[in-house]
């Protein structure tokens, strides 16, 4: 089966009864959409549609919805800020300054030898499947950071070392909002919401499980132990402000153009492809491409295979100079592109533009807000994007879609 058959089909049978009240517990009900949402292979649009026509209780399905929309608030960031995002966005709320932070990942973290059950798990399945519930992401992280001092630009680079759904945007920013370098503040846990929601497997076989769990104790007193220093309240922080969302119409066709597929929208029906469906299209395989963006090497084996339900030519080389050899080879002096918030790809699409013209096509979008947005916090995101989706589905006679 298609790797784009396979993911409709996993969104067609997809079941969200009982998704809000268990998706975080680690044998909870989770999609395993993420691969296929970050290579665009199935759209935001499309897993949107999907919950509204889902048969669950509300509550599931807004949490669903809140899900999806933080997806689209991490790559709004980074449409914003660009590589900004691989540095810290603000100061840490932890009271420690940057050069407590150690730079290099610690060799019990990779080789999942730390003594803790529960981290060497998450370490050996991370290096071993690609994958880690979001929750098991969260502590593995705060034990990263806040209990080893170890930078969390070393933990984000280790995840997208091995995740197969790994992207800068959803990565790095949920990374920063763990170090409380893009939150209000540090993100920690105990062992009973570890125990809670893990159903108790790592703490029955730990080495430290009666004398020695890090994680032992209520949250206030870990926090005075993690957290001398911090301080309290640090004032309002600078707004992330970004404009109202333009109208997705793309500008006039050109007459003799190429349509180009990337790794971020890798499904057949893309809007480019869409909005010229009888143009010759190419995919470029550029490593250096990969490597300065960040797709790992099972990211790249997962395009690769999107490519078997998408028609174009298949090359390897230089992104922007196989665009320009393909678009002189079938006479064409325009390519046609879905917009992508990665500055990567960004910087090639202006690349090209040098060159020949780029007609940017925009995704299909998931919300669109009719009013500029304070990106600070995903809270000030959601009261607008909430507002969309009941505009959007009121107008598609579904309703209700939330509970309140």
């Amino acid at each position: 089966m298609k790797l784009r058959e396979e993911a409709l089909q996993r969104l067609e049978s997809l079941d969200l009864g009982g998704y809000a009240q268990r998706r975080s517990y680690l044998d909870g009900n989770v999609t395993h959409l993420s691969a296929y949402l970050r290579f665009g292979i199935l759209s935001l649009a499309e897993a949107r549609d999907r919950a509204w026509s889902a048969d669950c209780d509300l509550a599931s399905r807004e949490k669903f919805l809140s899900e999806l929309a933080w997806h689209d608030y991490y790559r709004r960031v980074l449409a914003l800020l660009g590589e900004g995002i691989r540095s810290a966005i603000e100061p840490a709320k932890s009271g420690w300054g940057a050069d407590a932070y150690e730079r290099t990942l610690p060799d019990d973290i990779v080789a999942g030898a730390s003594g803790l059950a529960c981290i060497d798990a998450f370490a050996n399945e991370l290096r071993e499947t690609g994958y880690l519930h979001n929750h098991a992401r969260l502590w593995f992280a705060a034990y990263l950071v806040h209990w080893r001092k170890i930078a969390w630009e070393s933990g984000a680079r280790f995840f997208l070392d091995y995740l197969i759904d790994g992207d800068s945007a959803s990565n790095d920013l949920s990374w920063q909002w763990v170090a409380s370098t893009f939150s209000d503040a540090p993100y920690i846990f105990n062992r009973a919401n570890l125990e809670r929601y893990s159903a108790g497997r790592f703490c029955s076989s730990c080495p430290k499980r009666s004398a020695g769990c890090p994680f032992e104790g209520e949250y206030d007193a870990i926090s005075q132990a993690l957290f001398p220093h911090k301080k309290g309240d640090l004032g309002p922080q600078p707004e992330l402000r970004a404009p109202a969302d333009r109208p997705a119409v793309p500008g006039k066709r050109p007459e003799r153009a190429i349509v180009l597929h990337h790794y971020d929208a890798m499904r057949p029906t893309h809007p480019a492809a869409r909005f010229a469906p009888d143009a010759p299209a190419l995919f470029v395989n550029d490593a250096a491409l990969y490597d300065e963006a960040s797709v790992n090497h099972v990211g790249r084996t997962i395009v690769y295979a999107a490519l078997g339900s998408m028609q174009a030519e298949y090359r390897v080389g230089d992104f922007v100079e196989e665009s320009l050899r393909f678009a002189r080879e079938v006479g064409a002096d325009a390519a046609i592109v879905t917009e992508s918030s990665d500055p990567t790809l960004r910087r090639r699409f202006r690349m090209l533009g040098e060159h020949i013209e780029v007609v940017p096509v925009p995704d299909d979008p998931f919300v669109t807000l009719d009013e500029e947005v304070d990106l600070r916090r995903f809270s000030r995101y959601w009261s607008l994007a909430r507002r969309s989706l009941r505009t959007a589905a009121s107008a598609a006679n579904i309703v209700p879609l939330f509970s309140n």
